[in-house]
């Protein structure tokens, strides 16, 4: 019986057993241009350049990784080195969460010198968020789809409509912004290359769906978090972007979420179109009545209001984590859920500094029911 797994390998009937990576084992010998054989009596090593081996489903459709593969490792050492990449992953979010809550956070509003030179907000979001566009549009373009159902397109597809949105769209709707350093714009370019790496080649090499998953509990469950997450993501930048007034000039209090980066543009000391802190303040938002967006306290410091932010300081940050979640659940594999532990260790640290603050600043006039990031709970 064929037994065809989603980790890129097929097994196929007779005596022989036939991999995506180019191997072939037979019980004779195969005569093939640039033949290596191995096997009970004989081995085969095919040139996947020179020789196109197929494996067949129980559709009858042909599985095979294409020319990509062979520019990069066969199937089972880029399993591995797959597998390996999410346990460096989990490591570096265990290392981030840890850190963070002993240091402040090394953007936006403690932005120095010291953590490297200062990069203008707008390129620092758009060049270190654009691999994780670049990547799978590559990988995708260049692998073979005969082996992908449609849940790997959906699932793909989501990852590029979040980060599409972070690296190509934010940037234009954002206004001004404490410039990035160096050190965490590095860290967070390093992460989006590999885990844009790590999602895309798992969901176009290793990734196999029956077409019955579809209709799955996981799969919907996650799909409906998912877009819910997203959803409460976006509409929460938008009301912290409604904060600020044209006609102010200081600091807003607003951090646009990025899971994905160590380090993000913490949305601070706005001027008056994308022009920098300085310059007399205006007293016109110092009331402590609340208005349909939110209140300040002096300085140009406000409390938003609207969404889920009647519920957490920092909504944004609680929408990217239920996306994530939600994609690891509909995807159901190791490198989506080594991204939503990433998401979460690198946001609720960051959004415990970000609550803490509000408390300090608005004191008694802070929403006293409101929660860090999850509501009712942290």
């Amino acid at each position: 019986m064929e037994n065809i797994r989603g980790d890129g390998f097929a097994n196929v009937p007779g005596n022989s057993d036939l991999r995506g990576d180019g191997y072939a084992h037979a019980g004779a010998d195969v005569k093939a241009p640039d033949v290596h054989v191995h096997s009970a009596q004989a081995n085969v090593n095919v040139d996947p350049n020179v020789v196109d081996v197929h494996a067949t489903n129980a559709a009858g459709q042909q599985i095979h990784t294409g020319w990509i593969s062979s520019m990069l490792m066969d199937a089972e050492s880029e399993r591995n080195f797959l597998d390996f990449s999410c346990y460096v992953i989990i490591a570096a979010a265990v290392a981030v969460y840890i850190t963070l809550h002993f240091l402040p956070s090394a953007y936006g509003r403690y932005a120095s010198r010291a953590f490297g030179i200062l990069i203008p907000a707008r390129i620092a979001w758009f060049l270190q968020d654009l691999p994780a566009v670049i990547i799978p549009l590559y990988i995708f373009f260049n692998c073979e789809h005969t082996q992908l159902h449609l849940i790997n397109y959906i699932l793909l597809g989501l990852f590029l409509v979040s980060y599409i949105q972070r690296a190509l769209i934010y940037p234009i709707l954002i206004k001004g912004g404490k410039p990035m350093p160096s050190i965490p714009f590095l860290g967070a370019l390093a992460y989006n290359c590999l885990n844009g790496y790590v999602q895309s080649r798992y969901l176009t090499r290793f990734a196999y769906y029956v077409p019955m998953e579809i209709i799955s509990v996981h799969f919907l469950a996650g799909l409906v978090m998912f877009l819910l997450g997203i959803g409460i993501n976006w509409q929460s930048d938008a009301i912290l972007r409604g904060l600020r007034s044209p006609l102010s000039r200081g600091s807003v209090e607003v951090e646009a979420t990025s899971a994905n980066s160590i380090g993000r543009v913490f949305d601070q000391d706005l001027g008056v179109d994308g022009a920098g802190p300085g310059g007399p303040m205006p007293t016109n938002h110092t009331s402590a009545s609340r208005t349909p967006v939110g209140q300040s306290a002096g300085a140009g410091y406000k409390i938003p209001y609207g969404g889920m932010f009647e519920f957490v300081s920092c909504a944004n940050f609680f929408g990217e984590i239920v996306e994530w979640w939600g994609f690891a659940m509909a995807s159901w594999s190791l490198p989506a859920l080594t991204h939503a532990i990433f998401t979460t260790a690198n946001l609720v640290p960051r959004a415990l500094q970000h609550h803490q603050d509000y408390l300090n600043k608005f004191r008694e006039d802070y929403p006293q029911n409101r929660a860090a990031v999850i509501p009712f709970v942290l």
